[in-house]
């Protein structure tokens, strides 16, 4: 049976919108950039729309805050995106053949879509 928890449910939902997938990868390049500078960066969107989208992150804990005076610094959190990996394991995992066939396959490595 799957696990499916609340936490992996948290992660892809944050992980389901363009925006915070482009947050995530400024924070992955940027060192504890503000709230404001995140703003910056997506003007199309307004500083309302940012800190949402930086909300639904915090909540599923893939980013964390740090207070900085005035400021609000934000960083990739700790990595709650393990159980969504692991719930997406367990669906790879229950598909696969069993015993030396899943081994096997494994270790033959990822297949071109021509050759299958």
């Amino acid at each position: 049976m799957i696990d499916r928890s609340h936490e992996s449910d948290l992660v892809f939902r944050a992980l389901n919108d363009a925006t915070r997938r482009a947050v995530l990868a400024l924070l992955a390049s940027e060192h504890e950039p503000t709230a404001g500078d995140i703003a910056a960066a997506f003007p199309e969107i307004g500083r309302t729309a940012v800190s949402a989208h930086l909300r639904v992150l915090r909540d599923a804990q893939l980013v964390s805050e740090v207070r900085d005076g005035k400021h609000r610094r934000y960083r990739l959190g700790p990595n709650r995106a393990d159980a969504a990996i692991a719930f997406l394991r367990q669906i790879y995992e229950q598909s696969l053949p069993t015993g030396q066939e899943a081994a096997s396959d494994r270790s033959e490595g990822p297949r071109d879509a021509k050759t299958g």
